[in-house]
């Protein structure tokens, strides 16, 4: 059985501050030794979002693993789709804006997977879908990692925590794309109307136009599904049941960090600003519950799934929904179960509250 450590929200005051709250839970996490290299994963908030951990709090845990005789950086990968974190220029100057500098962090902000997505390790896995996968080089390379994750919904796994920010936001553009290959969609040539709009979505360029109709190149498809958003007559579709598939993918792929860094990942969940989707959407919808608080451990499972029986503690105590379920139609356990199965980590914990 795993510890897990909670403090609350309820209970943050003038004496008793998110800062504060970090501080004390990073002592429970002892990764770092006289020397480290670490690295500091988060995800700086794509541009126009507003929900992503707070720079303060990053800052703080960068001043700690210095402190603990560390050299930390700040770094999160490159992403799949279109936006203003598709590269590593893209990466740094949104980091940037929303408030990741040297200036404010005390630390350097690195792209993990380099300038173009493709810098990685490759880890044999031996899941029953991924057998390998490749880890972006400067998390790879780091002697520890303090993993900090922003809890909230997710349109593909029904919720995002540490799981999450190891099988999908620790990998290159090649490990993104085997974890999202379930999402490759069809198109109904029905109702296209061929508008185009899916065509200039698309950064892979694997959506074509023939007789006034799209079709997807599936030689050439992410899966990552930018595509679905921009249609306004539902022509595009996911394979039924993909995110099923695309979450076990996502449990196997964690191991990867895991196997590179045993025993030097300490996670910090930060449960607040609970959103229906991630950060990566350039915008922040209203929260779909309160907030609940702060939790650290050395188990990435364990901690994702106290940190989801607390979400739907304070889902049912709020009387807004049965649980986080209801968000997305989507059960998170799904990853949860799998990334315990092949050796992530493990579902049973006690709470050090």
């Amino acid at each position: 059985m795993s510890e897990v450590f909670f403090r609350s929200a309820a209970d943050v005051g003038p004496t008793n501050t998110q800062i504060d709250q970090i501080k004390e839970l990073f002592r429970k996490i002892p990764v770092v030794e006289k020397g480290d290299l670490v690295a500091i994963k988060i995800h700086p908030g794509e541009y126009g979002n507003t929900t992503y951990v707070r720079p303060v709090l990053i800052r703080t845990i960068a001043d700690l693993v210095k402190e603990a005789g560390g050299i930390p950086f700040i770094t999160d990968t490159t992403v799949l789709y279109g936006g203003k974190r598709f590269n590593g220029p893209d990466m740094l100057w949104t980091a940037a804006v929303n408030g990741f500098t040297f200036g404010s962090m005390n630390a350097p902000f690195i792209s993990a997977d380099g300038l173009l997505g493709d810098d990685s390790v490759k880890v044999p896995i031996g899941g029953e879908y991924i057998g390998e996968i490749t880890v972006a080089s400067a998390i790879a390379k780091a002697d520890a990692m303090i993993m900090i994750s922003h809890c909230k919904g997710h349109p593909a796994s029904g919720f995002g925590g540490a799981v999450k920010n190891l099988g999908m936001g620790c990998l290159d553009k090649e490990g993104k794309a085997k974890v999202h290959s379930p999402g490759m969609p069809d198109i109904d040539t029905e109702t296209c109307i061929g508008c185009g709009k899916c065509v200039r979505a698309c950064p892979w360029n694997a959506i074509y136009l023939e007789n006034g109709k799209a079709f997807v190149d599936k030689s050439m498809c992410m899966g990552e599904l930018s595509c679905l958003g921009s249609c306004s007559f539902d022509s595009i579709m996911p394979h039924e049941g993909y995110t099923i598939e695309l979450q076990a993918r996502l449990g196997e792929a964690a191991l990867g960090p895991v196997k590179l860094l045993p025993e030097k990942i300490g996670y910090i969940n930060w449960v607040f600003d609970l959103t229906p989707g991630c950060d990566c959407f350039n915008f922040s919808a209203p929260a779909f519950a309160g907030n609940v608080g702060i939790l650290a451990s050395m188990d990435p499972v364990a901690i994702d799934k106290a940190s989801l029986d607390l979400v739907n503690k304070k889902i049912n105590e709020e009387g807004c929904m049965h649980s986080i379920e209801d968000v997305w139609g989507i059960d998170p356990m799904i990853h949860l179960e799998r990334a315990a199965k092949i050796g992530v980590g493990s579902l049973e914990y006690s709470l050090d509250i």
